[in-house]
């Protein structure tokens, strides 16, 4: 091969390598926290759907956290899609439960909505799920009974390694109060995972939706949902979702494309 020949295909090499490189790096997408500040951004200045389709672009390359979603949530309920914005504050609430913030929104949102569901739980273990995810998350709550049957072992240890020590009654009454909270995180903790109310959670986002007696419009009606209504999701079948409310005796099948679910997939 003649010199000209060798550097010509070199210069193509180059020029292909160079491209390559180039489109790699174009390819690439912004990092979160730019994303999320532009979002940020659009919103104050009232370009509400720029700003949702923003926050749902991070939601949809795997980023959460409360911010985005309580972000997400204000810019659907400053569009007034409140069904949108409870779904987001729903889930804003179970990663940060104590949020004042998610909290306020969230009820501000169920204020707006026609329909006024008490929420409610079917069973026991739901109910304490429920309630304890309101105050804690499961991983705070299995640091905490780590932490309390750490206590509880050593001070028992220490009773049956010191045998004639003064302050045994004290470290009895300590160690037993340890397990015994102890005990009773872990029970809250099993029910928690257990059973997760988020994941069960559906909010409609459709203006207006009636519910069937079956999956198919050929069903008798039984009842009509409006946006920011919470359901409970029972089961999917052919493009229906069947939906039941509080206390789950009364249930029907909507279109799923009407219902959005609140579990976040994780």
């Amino acid at each position: 091969m003649s010199n000209s020949l060798r550097t010509l295909a070199a210069s193509l090499a180059a020029l292909c390598l160079i491209s390559w490189l180039t489109t790699g790096v174009s390819a690439q997408e912004p990092p979160a926290a730019e994303v999320m500040t532009y979002a940020n951004g659009r919103f104050e200045r009232g370009e509400l759907a720029e700003a949702v389709q923003l926050y749902e672009s991070l939601a949809a390359r795997g980023y959460g956290g409360t911010e985005l979603y309580y972000n997400l949530g204000n810019a659907y309920l400053e569009s007034g899609d409140f069904g949108r914005a409870i779904a987001n504050y729903l889930r804003a609430e179970e990663i940060s439960p104590r949020n004042q913030d998610v909290k306020a929104n969230l009820d501000l949102a169920r204020s707006m909505t026609l329909d006024r569901i008490e929420t409610e739980r079917d069973s026991l273990v739901e109910s304490v799920s429920y309630l304890g995810r309101r105050w804690i998350t499961p991983g705070e709550l299995g640091a905490i009974s780590l932490l309390l049957w750490t206590f509880g072992a050593l001070a028992m240890g220490l009773l049956i390694a010191w045998r004639n020590v003064s302050f045994r009654v004290p470290l009895r009454a300590v160690g037993s109060t340890t397990l015994a909270c102890a005990f009773l995180s872990l029970a809250l903790l099993l029910c928690m995972i257990y059973a997760n109310p988020y994941d069960s959670t559906g909010v409609v986002t459709a203006e207006r939706v009636e519910a069937y007696g079956g999956p198919g419009f050929q069903y008798d009606e039984k009842f009509t949902l409006h946006s920011g209504a919470q359901v409970r999701l029972l089961d999917t079948r052919q493009g229906w979702m069947q939906v039941a409310l509080p206390g789950g005796e009364i249930r029907g099948w909507t279109p799923a494309h009407a219902v959005e679910s609140v579990g976040r997939g994780d």
